[in-house]
């Protein structure tokens, strides 16, 4: 069973001040069947995104199809390293480039740090410096995936 990422509301502090990790919005995203190839690096996988939404307090919007897809390894422990960039427009019509890099051990423990390119003078400019992580959960074949995102504050 995997261990979905739920933080409390969490103010720590330390050198630079505190840190309240805040829900941003979630991902479902729908991916190709993955392609896999044995290189001189490791196994390579590939998932084109075929489509997906994203709602939430932080961001709302569609995943565009076909747009990219998870660039992804396999460790030699069997741990997925993700490595997915494609593009999303936002409720506001705005296009977005989303990225994220994570990774995804055998025990179902799925965690994912986000990147954003947005117009610097749009309504979404907030994502270009936004730290996001969460967690994920997929489907048995990996072709549906949930991803939850937190903004840290």
């Amino acid at each position: 069973m995997a261990r979905t990422f739920t933080p409390p509301k969490v103010d720590t502090k330390d050198e630079i001040g505190p840190v309240t990790l805040a829900y941003a919005f979630q991902l479902k995203a729908k991916f190709d069947s993955a392609h896999r190839e044995t290189t001189p690096h490791g196994q390579r996988v590939f998932q084109n995104i075929t489509g997906g939404t994203i709602t939430g307090p932080g961001l709302t919007g569609a995943v565009f199809p076909d747009s990219g897809g998870n660039y992804g390894a396999v460790r030699s422990d069997g741990v997925d390293q993700l490595y997915a960039r494609f593009m999303v427009k936002a409720g506001t019509g705005e296009w977005l480039y989303f990225s994220h890099v994570g990774y995804h051990r055998p025990d179902g423990y799925f965690r994912i740090q986000a990147y954003f390119d947005a117009d610097a003078q749009g309504p979404h400019a907030w994502l270009n410096d936004a730290v996001l992580i969460g967690s994920a959960e997929a489907s048995q074949d990996g072709r549906d995936v949930t991803f939850t995102y937190y903004q840290a504050l």
